[in-house]
């Protein structure tokens, strides 16, 4: 869509003007995270010469590269360090709030089979999932967002996103990305606030639970209709269930196939064990589709990134433990990082998650940029050494 192609040229003309304009502006760029993410994407470009499910893989490929594009390769540019990116989420919690608002108010937005979402065109319609998603984003940057000083400014920007966004992910149904951020704003609240005294536990403890306060009231207000059938009991069984029979569909396939322990079964191979696969898709489960699909060395590869993408967060935290703005904002990348791999693993492939691939790039830019900046800050402390 048009508004697609506005955001894709703004952000390769901001990116094209980071690589040209800026001090080294490849620092940090070429991490283990992106030769990585790179390198799955590769192959499972290659295992199409093997995937049962040639056609409609190459599909899912053509439909997601710009994003891939995008998220991996322009979108890291963009990230300088944490201060920027600090000043980034103080405009995004007053413009998303006016996008949720607008959205809210907008008489298109309705509901279809308990999912609420603007109608753009006679068959063109919003991705719930997308809209529950930036509620989600709002919920987790309001609730650990921090300044140096006590303001009402932010305080203010930070209670109006947070119910805005609750509201939003409610109504658009998505039950995961509403309870993930609520999930994740809990773990994350105490790396946002450094504890220093048993009142300041309590204090964390006080705003974790806050979290989960003012979206239970915003589920009340918003919990209605068809809508309210989505978060029936029943039905989010019925979801769960769903997912864990395709896991198992496509362990099955992969164990019983030994080659595919090393090469995989090829991407996209589970919409090809049956009619009911074909009719889901995929998996909805990244780490189960990297596995079974391509094999025990690119699943490697995958823990990997994740497991240097949270040594890195745990740096930056440790990083800025005694600046509460700046560690509100390392632990803003860490908690959309954790986000996004829990969204990945309750509906996402390969191809559909370059966001994830993009917190994962972007958290690792951040600790080697912020690395070589402390180096350089100490070594001009020091001052010349002796000849």
């Amino acid at each position: 869509t048009l508004p697609n192609y506005i955001v894709a040229l703004i952000v390769a003309g901001a990116a094209f003007r980071e690589a040209t304009a800026k001090e080294r502006p490849f620092l940090g760029y070429f991490s283990f995270q992106f030769t990585g993410a790179l390198l799955l994407l590769a192959w499972s470009l290659i295992s199409l010469a093997w995937t049962p499910s040639r056609e409609m893989a190459s599909e899912f490929i053509s439909i997601n590269l710009p994003y891939v594009i995008l998220f991996v390769i322009l979108g890291p540019m963009l990230i300088r360090d944490v201060r920027e990116f600090r000043s980034f989420l103080l405009a995004f919690l007053p413009i998303a709030s006016l996008v949720a608002v607008v959205m809210l108010l907008n008489p298109t937005f309705s509901s279809q089979s308990g999912r609420m979402g603007v109608q753009l065109a006679a068959n063109l319609r919003t991705n719930p999932l997308a809209i529950g998603e930036l509620g989600g984003v709002m919920i987790i940057v309001a609730a650990l967002i921090r300044s140096d000083s006590v303001g009402i400014g932010l305080a203010l920007a930070r209670a109006v996103a947070m119910s805005t966004g609750a509201i939003l992910a409610i109504q658009s149904g998505s039950r995961g990305q509403l309870a993930f951020a609520v999930l994740v704003a809990i773990l994350c609240f105490p790396a946002a606030r450094k504890v220093r005294s048993v009142g300041g536990f309590f204090g964390a403890a006080f705003g974790s639970l806050a979290v989960a306060g003012v979206v239970f009231i915003a589920a009340q207000y918003a919990l209605q209709g068809n809508l309210l059938k989505r978060w029936d009991a029943q039905a989010m069984d019925e979801g769960i269930g769903i997912r864990i029979a395709n896991l198992f569909d496509l362990l099955s396939a992969w164990l019983s196939t030994p080659v595919a322990w090393l090469v995989g079964l090829g991407f996209n191979a589970f919409s090809s064990l049956g009619a009911a696969q074909a009719a889901q898709g995929y998996t909805h489960n990244l780490t189960v589709d990297i596995l079974a699909e391509l094999g025990l060395p690119m699943f490697c590869v995958y823990v990997t990134m994740v497991v240097q993408t949270f040594r890195s967060s745990s740096w930056l935290v440790t990083r800025f433990g005694d600046e509460p703005s700046n560690r509100s904002v390392c632990a803003i990348a860490v908690a959309r990082a954790m986000y996004q791999l829990l969204i990945a693993n309750k509906q996402g492939m390969l191809w559909a998650s370059p966001a994830l691939c993009f917190s994962f790039i972007a958290i690792s830019r951040l600790r080697e940029r912020e690395m070589v900046s402390s180096h350089a800050m100490r070594h001009s402390q020091d001052g010349p050494g002796l000849e």
